[in-house]
């Protein structure tokens, strides 16, 4: 286990011990893997914009001071991650399963969701409530790769 410039302890998964209880306080999967792929995504189109991406997350995610603010970051790093492989708007789903355009700043509680501008392209989970309601399972089913 290692500790990151805050003193905070790294878990084997990478996460640390504020961003895991904003999480869980927030009931919301961890949402490194989701970003990963878009990363590797990123970066086998465009190598400069993955640098960028690279460089805006040392400078936006890593120095964050913890909780709240944490996950805050994350979120609104990856809806720029995923407004950099397509154009688009961000949107919350209900557990009902309806859409609304997500307010700035991120909500921390819903599904969030981008979506392309582009009608014949799959949008991107941003963040994924931990236990999601059949509707956004199916939401995210449909309009997400």
């Amino acid at each position: 286990m290692k500790t990151d410039a805050r003193g905070d302890a790294d878990g084997e998964d990478g996460m640390t011990e504020t961003y895991a209880q904003a999480l869980a306080e927030h009931g919301i999967e961890d949402v490194q893997p989701l970003y990963r792929q878009l990363l590797l995504r990123l970066k086998t189109r465009d190598g400069e914009a993955y640098e960028r991406a690279v460089a805006r997350y040392r400078s936006e995610v890593e120095g964050v001071a913890g909780g709240d603010d944490t996950l805050a970051a994350w979120l609104s790093y990856g809806a720029w991650l995923a407004s950099r492989l397509e154009p688009g708007n961000l949107f919350t789903i209900s557990e009902e399963g309806l859409a609304a355009r997500a307010p700035d700043p991120f909500p921390s509680g819903p599904m969030l969701i981008h979506l392309p501008d582009a009608a014949n392209r799959k949008g991107f989970v941003i963040a994924m409530p931990a236990t999601p309601s059949e509707a956004q399972r199916a939401t995210a089913d449909l309009l997400c790769e």
